[in-house]
C-alpha cells in the first residue's frame, strides 16, 4: 500500500538558470526526500515506511515551479491500516496526503539543517548561522503545528536524522544551488509563504562543504584476532596484509615487531596477539590504516 503526496517547489529567479544546476538540483532534492524516513519513523513510532519514489508531475519554466510526486510505500494492506491508525491516534489527523505541509516544513527544515551542520564546521559564521537558524525555527515551528508537536521535539529528530547521513548537508548545497544566481532568489514550497527559504538565508548558506579534516589515531589491542592476506620474508614492514576482523574487512597493511620470527606465521590464515592500530579518523568514521604487531598469542 502507498501514500501519494505532492510537493511543489518555487525558485523566484528572473534570470535563465543553466538545466543542468536545475537537473542537479532535481537529484539532490530526490535524495533528500529520500531521506525523509528517518524523520517521518520518529515523528510516528510504529511506522515503517518500505521504499519513496518520486516522480515530476510538472516544470514550469516561468521562474522555477518544479511539482513533484512522492509515494510512500508502506507493503502490505494490513501493515498500511495498522500504520495509519497508529499516525491518527498520535498527531490526531490524517495523513501527509492531507497535509502536504507537514513534508514541506520537513524538507525545508532539513534543507537549513543541513546547511547549519556545514556552518558549523566554519570559523567566524556565528551571524550567518543565526539568520540560517532563524529562518529554519520558522519553518519547523509551522511543521510542528501542523502535528500538533513540541518544536524542540521535531527540530531535534530532523537534527538526528541528519547527523545519521551527512550526505543530507552536501544535497541540501544543491538544492539551493540554483537560487544563488539571483540576489534577490528565494525558494517557496508549496506555495505556502512561511515555508519560505529567504534570499539572505540563500546569501548566508556556504557555497560547498568544506573537506573533512583526516585525524590518525593510535590503539592498543590485548588480543587482536587478524586474517593473514599477504606475506614477504624479506621485510617485516612491507609486503604484510591482514585483515583485522573486529574492526572491518578491508585489507590493510601489517608490520611486524622485530622480535616476530616471520617464518613462524607463514601457512597460518588467522592468528591473534598483541597490536597497536592506526586509524585514519574522518569525523566519526575510524579506518584502520596499520596494524602493527607486536606479539602473537600462545595457541
Amino acid at each position: 500500500m502507498e501514500v501519494t503526496v505532492s510537493q511543489k517547489l518555487y525558485y523566484s529567479n528572473k534570470a535563465w538558470v543553466p538545466i543542468g544546476e536545475i537537473a542537479d538540483s532535481l537529484l539532490a532534492l530526490e535524495s533528500l526526500i529520500k531521506s525523509s524516513p528517518d524523520v517521518l519513523e520518529k515523528l510516528f513510532p510504529g511506522i515503517v515506511i518500505d521504499r519513496v519514489d518520486v516522480y515530476i508531475n510538472e516544470l514550469k519554466s516561468d521562474s522555477i515551479w518544479e511539482d513533484l510526486v512522492i509515494k510512500f510505500v508502506f507493503g502490505s494492506q494490513k501493515n498500511f491500516d495498522e500504520q495509519i491508525s497508529k499516525i491518527r491516534k498520535k498527531a490526531g489527523m490524517e495523513f501527509l496526503d492531507k497535509h502536504p505541509n507537514v513534508l514541506g516544513a520537513i524538507i525545508g527544515a532539513m534543507i537549513l539543517g543541513g546547511a547549519i551542520l556545514i556552518i558549523d564546521s566554519i570559523t567566524d559564521s556565528d551571524e550567518k548561522k543565526a539568520t540560517i537558524e532563524a529562518n529554519n525555527n520558522t519553518i519547523i515551528n509551522i511543521g510542528a503545528g501542523e502535528i500538533d508537536f513540541e518544536a524542540g521535539e521535531l527540530q531535534a529528530i530532523i537534527t538526528g536524522a541528519i547527523k545519521k547521513n551527512p550526505k543530507i548537508a552536501e544535497d541540501a548545497l544543491r538544492v539551493i544551488k540554483p537560487a544563488r544566481r539571483d540576489s534577490s532568489a528565494s525558494i517557496t514550497l508549496n506555495n505556502e509563504e512561511s515555508l519560505t527559504i529567504h534570499p539572505e538565508t540563500i546569501k548566508a548558506i556556504p557555497t560547498t562543504k568544506p573537506p573533512e579534516e583526516e585525524v590518525e589515531t593510535i590503539e592498543d589491542f590485548a588480543n587482536l584476532i587478524i586474517e593473514i592476506r599477504a606475506t614477504d620474508l624479506d621485510s617485516t614492514k612491507q609486503g604484510w596484509a591482514a585483515v583485522p576482523i573486529e574492526l572491518g574487512k578491508k585489507r590493510v597493511r601489517l608490520q611486524l615487531d622485530p622480535t616476530i620470527n616471520p617464518e613462524a606465521l607463514l601457512g597460518q590464515r588467522q592468528i591473534s596477539g598483541k597490536a597497536t592500530v592506526v586509524f585514519l579518523q574522518k569525523g566519526k568514521e575510524k579506518i584502520p590504516k596499520l596494524i602493527f604487531l607486536r606479539s602473537i598469542a600462545e595457541s
